[in-house]
């Protein structure tokens, strides 16, 4: 890509020192440069990648993009903008040629349920035969192919790598967690989606967004930003059952397609059974009723599950063939996971960690409940403090109650602890700084018949401590290493 290219893109600018003819790259990551990469550097919310511009020089960087003016070298070329995030998005487009233009592009916002219905989405679009990726809290994958990924949305320029891997893989279809925060910071402008997802709004993350109305219209933003062009087929699938779909369908411009548990929505259900092994359920369409069998458990998956209907039949496929394809689907790792049935206890792992998460997983698991229900809940440091009383009281409503931190980053765990306990409406629980102990006194309370309920990690694969180091943790491992222990491992 010509250099003199990217630089007529932005009109605001100021120009310093001497910058190469082509680039080839672009990155926000100081580790990843050389002479042909474009460093941006961007004020994040704990680290400031001005800090790291000598750090990309001197690793042989030429062409510096920054939301203030440093020092550079004369053979260093810096390009000074009012905001980096968004040059970042834009010469990444030009760079890398528009990746998503591609495929199918598909974007999901929502308090809880993203990571199950982009991963749904991805598993049914691998049922139906297609290629397909995902970017989300459970990584990156191009079809059964996974990479870690650092955050729910990955920053700008990391993005849209991914972006371009998802395309010389020839994917037919992209679907990607778009969190509040990415939103609000932007790092995902630039794409352009041809289905949006909402599914729900409930507190969380008011230590950055402050109010619900903040946090709400953060989210508004994937829909405002889906373009004014109606000669594009594009749609935004909203939930019915909850009110700000009423707001997300006024800042869209392209038609609109529900889902909800009433006969209000274009898709609903009727007739639902279940069991912690699947549920069935009548699917209404404005095609008609279809009968599905569904390898997930609980009601709000009987939601998320139709997101991921709806998103295929948008595609151009039949509701008949997507119904079939439905019990081909792989389970959606840590999320009401049921960890190894030939256990005689229930072990449940699930990512909730919100107070209406917790609460659909009590309503999900407490009909299936023969013995007692042992439920441990931790509380993520650093964050949202205020819903902390709440959790540690819907908690309650099991048997036995367990508290725990979730990373604690640089909190106190104890505290993190106590916030839990303030909620508690009996005396039935306990309380430990470490989650692991905690998880196996959950395993050492149980007799066989009960359930046991771990939240708000799910397969998250270590606890952030102090200093941000990520410490090695499982809670499936933690968990089934105690359970085996105490109830002996049947072979297959």
């Amino acid at each position: 890509m010509k250099v003199s290219e990217l630089l007529n893109l932005i009109k605001i600018k100021e120009t310093y020192g001497t910058f190469p003819e082509n680039v080839h790259n672009i990155t926000q990551d100081s580790r990843e440069v050389d002479e042909h990469s474009v460093f941006v550097a961007v004020k994040g919310l704990r680290v400031d990648g001005h800090d790291f511009i000598d750090s990309a020089i001197e690793a042989g960087c030429r062409m510096i993009v920054a939301s203030k003016f440093v020092e550079t070298p004369e053979h260093v070329g810096l390009i000074v903008v009012r905001n980096s995030e968004k040059a970042a998005a834009k010469f990444s487009e030009y760079i890398y040629d528009f990746p998503h233009k591609n495929y199918y592009m598909i974007g999901v916002t929502g308090t809880n349920g993203k990571t199950t219905v982009s991963t749904m989405i991805h598993h049914l679009s691998r049922a139906l035969g297609k290629n397909s990726a995902y970017l989300g809290t459970n990584g990156f994958l191009i079809n059964e192919t996974r990479q870690e990924s650092l955050n729910t949305t990955p920053e700008t320029t990391r993005l849209h790598k991914r972006l371009v891997d998802a395309r010389e893989a020839n994917s037919d279809v992209f679907t990607m967690e778009v969190s509040s925060h990415a939103l609000q910071i932007g790092r995902s402008l630039g794409i352009e989606y041809d289905i949006t997802i909402f599914t729900n709004l409930t507190q969380d993350h008011l230590d950055f967004h402050k109010t619900m109305d903040a946090y709400g219209f953060s989210k508004g933003l994937l829909f405002s930003q889906m373009g004014q062009d109606v000669k594009k087929e594009k749609y935004a699938i909203l939930n019915d059952d909850d009110p700000w779909s009423n707001i997300y369908e006024n800042m869209t411009a392209h038609e609109v397609v529900t889902y909800g548990m009433s006969d209000r929505a274009d898709f609903y259900p009727t007739n639902i059974n279940g069991s912690l092994a699947g549920f069935s359920f009548t699917l209404n369409t404005p095609e008609g009723a279809f009968e599905v069998e569904s390898p997930y458990i609980g009601e709000f998956n009987i939601q998320n599950l139709m997101c991921a209907i709806i998103s295929e039949w948008l595609q151009g496929f039949s509701l008949e063939n997507i119904v079939q394809a439905i019990p081909k689907m792989s389970p959606v790792e840590g999320r009401l996971e049921v960890l190894d049935p030939r256990l005689p206890v229930d072990i449940i792992i699930d990512f909730a960690h919100t107070p209406d998460a917790l609460s659909k997983i009590f309503d999900t698991v407490e009909p299936f409940v023969r013995g007692k229900l042992i439920f441990l809940v931790g509380m993520t440091g650093e964050r949202d403090y205020s819903k902390g009383r709440e959790m540690g009281e819907i908690t309650s409503r099991a048997d036995v109650a367990i508290y725990t931190p979730d990373n604690p980053a640089n909190d106190d765990p104890q505290m993190l602890v106590d916030l839990l306990v303030e909620g508690a409406t009996h005396d039935n629980y306990y309380g430990f700084v470490d989650r692991a102990e905690g998880i196996r006194k959950a395993v050492e309370l149980s007799n066989p018949g009960d359930t046991i309920v771990l939240a708000c990690k799910g397969r998250e694969p270590y606890q952030i401590v102090e200093n941000y180091i990520k410490a090695p943790h499982r809670d499936d491992l933690i968990a089934l290493e105690s359970a085996y222990e105490k109830y002996g491992k049947t072979e297959i």
